[in-house]
């Protein structure tokens, strides 16, 4: 969500980022018609709802290298806790048995656990360009690839229709991936900078295990307003784009997804200049890119598990040395 920038780092060969973040009560979940048998087999339920709601940590541990006053070298790389809870609505009666059905397929789609991992790498080159327009603005792009770190699931669709264990959380995708982005900040009025930015990942082929992950795009637009040497605040409107992904070929529902995030947060130079970093951020609408409408499918239901996200809060620490 933006970055402070000392007049100390123009002599700074490094920077390193520290980064932690929260997310709170992401909710999914789906309609179900089907259950697990004591002996393993796939049966027809009654109706019943899964509800799942998952809350992430995450550590970002960053270096920038500047290679020369106009271009750096960065990489990035996160660690993840993932709490999943899962519990079920029953929507029509159902018996005994039928309800250890339920709860048996629930299991192997959802169960209230909580996952850790590394994430893939982001490996990026940036440029930049003061004085493009006026006086003081900056152009910064960056070109690079992910680097397939996080861990991968096999096929989760083809498992639960054969009533087996899976997972459909993963912490990678299993692939280089290309990124893009550019970023122009404008001095406004006194203290007041204007910034955007825009972000792409495209994936362009499946990993070992037949998954090819989703083009993502990220955009910004933001005010950045510094009260003195100290103490800045700003404020951000962030807008993703997801396509879906994909299992041998075959869409994942689950995936494809729009969404826009509102952010407001502050930056203050602390002793030694250490610039600290929190930031607030709200969500302000989602929408997935699946039809619900038309979920009853070949006497079954297939309806997105997209999760709808919740708030979350980060807080940053830069370190140039």
């Amino acid at each position: 969500m933006g970055e402070v920038r000392l007049a100390s780092e123009e002599n700074k060969k490094f920077q390193a980022d520290f980064s932690m973040m929260r997310s709170f009560d992401a909710q999914g979940g789906h309609l179900e018609t089907k259950g697990i048998s004591p002996e393993g087999a796939v049966i027809d339920v009654p109706l019943h709802r899964h509800h799942v709601t998952l809350n992430i940590f995450r550590v970002d541990v960053g270096l920038k290298y500047h290679l020369r006053p106009r271009w750096r070298l960065e990489a990035n790389v996160s660690y993840e806790t993932k709490t999943q809870e899962a519990t079920i609505e029953e929507i029509k009666q159902v018996s005994p048995a039928q309800r250890e059905a339920i709860l048996h397929n629930q299991n192997n789609h959802h169960r209230s656990e909580t996952y850790t991992g590394p994430t893939d790498m982001n490996v990026l080159l940036g440029h930049q360009v003061q004085g493009l327009f006026r006086e003081n603005d900056f152009l910064l792009g960056r070109i690079g690839t992910t680097i397939p770190l996080g861990k991968t699931e096999e096929d989760p669709w083809k498992l639960g229709d054969a009533g087996l264990e899976h997972l459909h959380i993963q912490f990678g995708t299993g692939t280089f991936n290309p990124i893009a982005d550019v970023r122009y900040s404008l001095p406004v009025y006194g203290g007041v900078a204007a910034d955007v930015s825009l972000r792409g990942k495209l994936p362009f082929y499946e990993n070992s295990k037949t998954y090819r992950g989703s083009r993502e795009v990220t955009y910004t637009a933001g005010l950045n307003y510094r009260l003195n040497a100290w103490l800045s605040l700003r404020t951000s409107y962030l807008g993703f784009y997801q396509s879906y992904a994909y299992w041998a070929g075959e869409r994942d529902i689950n995936t494809g997804l729009r969404f826009s995030m509102a952010s407001v947060g502050a930056s203050v130079v602390t002793p030694y200049n250490i610039p600290l970093s929190i930031t607030f951020v709200l969500p302000l609408q989602q929408e997935t890119l699946y039809d619900d409408s038309n979920a009853f499918v070949d006497d079954r239901y297939e309806e997105s598990d997209a999760f709808e996200l919740g708030p979350l809060v980060s807080l940053t620490v830069s370190y140039p040395f």
